[in-house]
């Protein structure tokens, strides 16, 4: 079907962009920790914006990451009672997990909207950035989490690589 490979690319170049910001985000968090840590105690002069900046990076990159692991597979899954089970449950089960991921993910994104809402205006103290920066990622990750849950059920990803040869496998 040329719509499967069509959402199977789409998805996975826009996880590919997800994936390179967490990768320039980690650097940038690396790269100011280190210069804040030289700067206070080899010169004795810190920044006053670096943990603010490194914070807001970590958030940035945590959500992303979170959204890009539910298309990938590389979340947590516990799946010793699932492998127990005959084909057609174990495969229901992994339907539902990704049920479950895409509705964890509409909670982070709906609570993100109240939290930007409940921030207004205000800026954070040491950079003068808005403070909403915080609270924006998990709807930009709530979203991309949810694609990335209905899109794995709409290919029929929905199993783990390694289970699924087993479960194929299996009579």
């Amino acid at each position: 079907m040329a719509w499967h490979r069509t959402l199977a690319v789409a998805l996975n170049r826009i996880n590919d962009l997800a994936a390179l910001a967490c990768h320039v985000l980690l650097m940038v968090i690396t790269g100011i920790t280190v210069a804040q840590v030289f700067l206070r105690f080899v010169l004795n002069n810190p920044t006053s914006w670096s943990e603010e900046i490194a914070l807001l990076c970590l958030i940035w990159f945590g959500l992303l990451a979170v959204a890009v692991g539910i298309r990938r597979h590389e979340h947590v899954a516990i799946t010793f009672f699932r492998d127990l089970l005959p084909r057609r449950i174990a495969l229901g089960l992994d339907y539902i997990a990704q049920l479950a991921m895409a509705c964890f993910m509409f909670t982070v994104m709906y609570y993100g909207a109240d939290l930007i809402a409940l921030s207004g205006v205000q800026v954070l103290p040491a950079s003068g950035l808005a403070k909403s920066l915080l609270y924006l990622p998990a709807i930009v990750g709530g979203v991309l989490g949810m694609i990335n849950a209905f899109g794995n059920m709409l290919l029929r990803d929905v199993t783990l690589a390694e289970h699924a040869v087993e479960v194929t496998n299996v009579g």
